[in-house]
């Protein structure tokens, strides 16, 4: 069974769909028995979900505080349900 800090390492590739029938297949058997990295997992993929969800740009103007604003929020609500 693969440790925390290697699924930690692969945490992106799992999400990204880059891992390998049989590296996916590891990563999951790890998930279903480790609610930690379960939940890690969750947060990792719930930032790439918001921030892929915010509009292209360099420019900082107020819109990008309120979508600061909503991840935090979305964040927090994530963590007070155990995701």
């Amino acid at each position: 069974m693969l440790s925390c800090k290697e699924v930690a390492s692969r945490a992106s590739a799992l999400i990204d769909g880059e891992l390998s029938t049989w590296q996916a297949l590891q990563m999951r058997l790890h998930l279903a028995m480790c609610k930690g990295c379960e939940r890690f997992i969750g947060q990792i993929r719930t930032t790439r979900d918001l921030t892929q969800s915010l509009p292209a740009g360099d420019a900082h103007d107020e819109a990008d505080d309120g979508h600061i604003s909503a991840i935090l929020s979305q964040l927090h609500k994530g963590k007070q349900e155990g995701g």
